[in-house]
């Protein structure tokens, strides 16, 4: 290869970079040209630079720059500034821009140009001096614009773009990432194209799309994966993407992947480390985070990144004072912090002023006093801010800040800004169609939340306390979610998962392995899980508890609602109904979560026939949960909502409940939607068998026979499709199938069905949810109670997706039990009840019988 070619070759490198090493160590290393043979060790170490061979990459650099002095100036100056990139990578800010000013300095034309383009890079990313950066683009794409090479102009336009964000000019960052994008595609070049896609991305985060952030990211992750190729800039714009929507696990297992993945450059660990501080910090490991934040901070400094380290110090506070570190010994660093970001216009600020108030607040001086107030007053200008994140800051701020002089309205100035502040995060959340997303992203509310029930309690007035209870509960289901396009491929994903189940079974049931199986399954549903992830959302959002409007409710269908609220480990109840709302202490939360335990392996031991004590169980649980709530309320229905930690609780054992019609709701606006709802007007009844069951779905031959318009489903018939088929606006739905919770997503919960699982999934893609459905296998109830007040499960999405009532069991059942008390609930359901009078119908047949009593207290209505 002559000089020329290898030139080409070194603008070109980023097409393929595995092939142009490979071409430059046969063909252009020991060359007898200097200037090939510069070129040629220049290109070896651009490619160790970027797959972390850090020492091996400035060996061949340095060789390349010495022999590159053999050349010409030209030649020796662009080798100078490739090793002032590398050195910047390491680590090595300082030195790496000593090399590319003298590069800089001993050029003109366009290879100024090319070396302007890199120097950019480490001004505006590791310096965070975005202006000398954009100088250093603008003067370049002066020379790009009139040279002909459209390889370094689409570089510098990419880099203008990052640049043009930092200084608050979207608009301009958008035209240039689109020319840049454009260019890389017309070129073939896919690794900047994979760049480009991440970075249509970035700007879908920072203007709060983040189901279409979360859908370029996706993107430019399987083209990075189709190269071989691990983009940390991507792992961490990724990580803080689902740090924004509530989810940590998922960050935190993206980031240790990428840790482990390849060697690394310095300055890529420093990074990956600042995003597992990060991710640790909300997933509830502080030591970890500590630990994280601690490393990345010393990187940071050691590589002059001023704006990163700001971060990575605020991360470290944050464990610290989680970790319950003194809060005197922390307050002189945060203030320091605090003075820092403010000085450096750094994004860490609004954060840090929090945190600096709530140490501040906790130590006993009058500087102290001071500074929350100041802090406070400062952080709430963050209500003005674009994003509903972070306007819930200011509001969070605003809040405490009144709560602490108590001025501005007293409670009511307290209460005005917790709900903005809530008001913010909704508008935020409704863009999500992921009932996932909405349900993970109320963490962020947990606060507000928190602090507008405390006051609302301090202040007194059982309405006002009643709706702040209700206002962040279970809201993600309180909105119906969006229902999805048919996409042909998320049809296919779901079938080849279905067909990814029966063979594990299968292979599971001869003694074969079943690694690759579960691998291969692991894999489609993290396809599914993605694509659902995108979805978005309608806009609409759960607003706030009517209390007059669920009176009126309640009056009508002669019920009372007793929702419970916790605060402060102290559990409340608040009674509506007859015009009027009451408020009873009932006592320690533990102990009531301790109680339903109780009750919950005494209808196991029960269900198994063993001595059980149910009386004992139902005392337990009516003092433990509901305390005097009951007092006074006749002989009127009872709909109870729990908090999230107590929603599976078989309330049928409570012995003032036990001979009265009782639901639960996770919420009372979804008891009011559900007491809205209606079924079709073709009165369809489908009854579903699935197979393995130990009864064989006994009783659906026992229900049918009494009820022959209605329509079976079993053996091989009970596919999925032809169940969906069924279900689709059916009146009443009963399916005995297996049921299997998924704890660790519990959105790919499923009933098995005759070729595999039907998923939680599926049901959302249905036109019309079924009016009622009867869920008779054993734990086919269970929910997990996941970001702030928030469900979800199999029972949790029906609801959610307009299903008027479910009726499910919170433990094992007995088969032959099962079959009896499900006859009685459906005879009542025929004659007209309710669901809640069905169960009480199942509950007087099975009354005297140990065994039925556990069976038919064990089923739970959630809705109407």
């Amino acid at each position: 290869m002559d000089r020329a070619e290898a030139e080409e070759l070194l603008r070109t490198i980023f097409a393929d970079a595995a092939a142009s090493r490979a071409t430059a160590e046969a063909h252009l290393v020991g060359h007898p040209d200097p200037a090939v043979d510069s070129i040629g060790h220049q290109v070896v170490g651009i490619v160790l630079r970027d797959t972390g061979e850090t020492d091996q990459a400035l060996a061949h650099l340095r060789r390349a720059l010495a022999l590159a002095r053999r050349v010409d100036e030209e030649r020796e100056s662009d080798v100078r500034a490739t090793l002032g990139i590398a050195l910047a990578h390491a680590g090595r800010t300082r030195e790496g821009m000593v090399h590319l000013d003298r590069a800089a300095a001993a050029l003109t034309g366009l290879p100024l140009a090319r070396v302007l383009v890199r120097r950019a890079r480490i001004l505006s990313y590791y310096l965070g001096q975005l202006e000398d950066g954009a100088a250093d683009l603008e003067h370049a794409l002066r020379i790009l614009d009139e040279s002909g090479d459209d390889v370094w102009r689409a570089r510098a336009l990419n880099l203008e773009g990052l640049s043009r964000v930092g200084l608050g000019e979207v608009g301009r960052a958008r035209r240039a990432f689109a020319e840049s994008l454009e260019i890389h595609t017309r070129l073939d070049m896919p690794a900047d194209v994979a760049v480009g896609v991440h970075n249509q991305g970035w700007l879908a985060f920072l203007e709060g799309d983040l189901p279409g952030a979360l859908e370029h990211y996706g993107a430019a992750r399987d083209r990075f994966d189709a190269l071989g190729i691990t983009s940390v800039d991507l792992v961490y714009d990724q990580c803080t993407a689902y740090l924004v929507a509530g989810m940590a696990a998922d960050a935190l297992q993206v980031v240790e992947h990428a840790l482990a993945v390849r060697p690394l450059l310095a300055t890529e660990r420093a990074d990956l480390l600042l995003a597992l501080a990060g991710a640790a910090l909300a997933a509830a490991e502080p030591a970890r985070a500590r630990s994280a934040a601690d490393e990345a901070r010393g990187l940071l400094r050691s590589q002059g990144r001023r704006q990163h380290w700001l971060r990575a110090e605020l991360l470290a506070l944050w464990a610290r004072t989680e970790l319950g570190e003194a809060p005197a010994r922390l307050l002189g660093r945060t203030e320091r912090l605090v003075d820092a970001a403010r000085e450096a216009g750094s994004d860490e600020l609004g954060e840090a002023l929090l945190l600096g108030a709530r140490l501040a607040a906790r130590v006993r001086s009058t500087r102290a006093h001071s500074l929350v107030d100041v802090w406070l007053t400062e952080a709430a200008g963050l209500r003005h801010a674009t994003r509903g994140t972070t306007r819930a800051l200011g509001w969070l701020a605003l809040a405490r800040h009144r709560e602490l002089v108590g001025r501005a309205g007293g409670a009511g100035g307290v209460l005005r800004a917790c709900e903005r502040g809530l008001s913010a995060l909704d508008e935020h959340r409704a863009t999500f169609g992921s009932q996932e997303l909405r349900a993970l992203s109320s963490a962020h509310g947990a606060e507000l939340a928190e602090l507008g029930t405390r006051t609302a309690l301090a202040a007194g007035g059982s309405r006002r306390l009643l709706r702040w209870s209700e206002r962040w509960r279970a809201t993600a289901l309180a909105v119906p979610g969006t229902r999805p396009d048919p996409d042909p491929q998320a049809t296919s994903d779901l079938a080849a998962l279905r067909a990814q189940h029966r063979r594990l079974a299968d292979a599971r049931a001869a003694g074969e392995p079943t690694e690759r199986i579960e691998a291969r399954a692991v894999r489609l549903e993290q396809q599914v899980r993605r694509r659902l992830l995108h979805a978005r959302g309608s806009g609409e959002t759960a607003g706030s508890l009517d209390v007059g409007l669920l009176l009126d409710g309640l009056a009508e269908d002669d019920t009372v609602l007793v929702q419970l609220t916790e605060v402060d480990g102290v559990l409340h109840a608040l009674v509506a109904g007859r015009r009027r709302v009451r408020h009873v202490v009932v006592g320690d939360a533990a102990g009531a979560s301790k109680a339903v335990d109780f009750a919950l392996f005494t209808l196991r031991q029960a269900a198994r026939g063993r001595r059980a004590q149910l009386d004992v169980a139902g005392t337990r649980l009516e003092r433990s949960l509901l305390g005097a709530a009951l007092d006074g309320v006749g002989e009127s229905r009872v709909v109870v909502s729990g908090t999230a930690a107590l929603q599976g609780v078989p309330w049928g054992l409570v012995p003032s409940l036990a001979h009265r019609p009782v639901t639960s709701t996770p919420s009372a606006r979804l008891w009011l939607r559900s007491r809205d709802a209606g079924p079709d007007d073709d009165g369809r009844r489908v009854l579903l068998v699935g197979p393995g069951l130990g009864s064989g779905g006994a009783e659906v031959p026992a229900i049918a026979a009494q009820d022959p318009e209605a329509e079976v489903i079993d053996g091989t018939a009970a596919t999925v499709a032809a169940s969906l088929a069924s279900l689709d606006g059916a009146a009443l739905a009963h399916v005995a199938a297996h049921g299997h919770f998924r704890e660790d997503s519990p959105l790919f919960s499923s009933l098995t069905l005759a070729d595999g699982p039907l998923l939680v999934h599926d049901l959302q893609g249905l036109r019309r949810p079924p009016h009622r459905v009867v869920l008779s296998a054993c734990e086919s109830g269970v929910m997990a109670p996941v970001g702030d007040q928030e469900l979800l499960g199999l029972a949790a999405a029906l609801l959610s997706m307009g299903t008027a009532g479910v009726v499910s069991s919170l433990a094992e059942v007995d088969d032959a039990a099962t079959v009896e008390v499900m006859v009685a609930l459906h005879a009542s359901l025929r004659a007209g009840g309710g669901l809640g009078e069905a169960l009480l119908a199942a509950r007087e047949v099975a009354a005297g019988d140990p065994v039925l009593a556990a069976t038919a207290a064990s089923f739970t209505v959630l809705g109407t």
